[in-house]
């Protein structure tokens, strides 16, 4: 690892109901012979330190790949938000790297990208094309702005993202956001 990894720490997002890949959790469905998960994993443990994986069922097989699986603190399925907000206390370090868990081709340098864009903010988001990708590195003090926004039944997280002011970095190949969505694109 590189002495910027070793600052920080890393959530995969796992914790969703998966409504559109038939209920199925979408970080155990097989690409290219392994679960999505597994593909993640390579992408980020060299740019972390730990991962903690924020999973609201399959508990047991989320344990195979990190000791810290974290469920949201309710069972209504609140979205990304609510995973974040549960996850980050567990974090080793303050900088932490936000991936979800069906983003099989992430880039291998995104933490080098948002050191280097404006180390001192608090909220680094991936974009590409003009859109904003579910890739981001924020600062664990604000942890309390993500909690405020959950009271106030803002569940949006790129409604939040937005309200933070975040240093938007642009990232030139678009495919390495692809995430999965349906059943059809696990055979491409």
């Amino acid at each position: 690892m590189n002495k910027i990894a070793e600052q920080v720490s890393g959530i995969i997002l796992a914790g969703g109901e998966g409504k559109r890949v038939g209920g199925v959790d979408k970080g155990l469905l097989e690409y290219r012979g392994k679960p999505l998960i597994e593909h993640v994993i390579e992408k980020i443990i060299p740019q972390v330190d730990d991962i903690v994986i924020s999973a609201n069922r399959n508990t047991k097989q989320y344990q195979r790949y990190s000791e810290t699986v974290i469920a949201d603190e309710t069972e209504q399925y609140l979205g990304p938000l609510a995973g974040i907000y549960a996850a980050l206390p567990h974090a080793l370090h303050d900088r932490v790297l936000i991936v979800a868990c069906d983003t099989p081709c992430l880039p291998t340098d995104i933490i080098d990208k948002f050191s280097r864009s404006k180390p001192e903010t608090h909220l680094h988001i991936a974009t590409s094309n003009n859109r904003l990708q579910l890739v981001m590195m924020l600062h664990k003090n604000l942890h309390r702005s993500i909690g405020q926004a959950l009271i106030d039944g803002q569940l949006r997280l790129m409604q939040w993202v937005k309200s933070q002011q975040p240093e938007m970095v642009e990232f030139e190949d678009e495919s390495a956001f692809r995430n999965f969505n349906n059943n059809d694109e696990f055979d491409s």
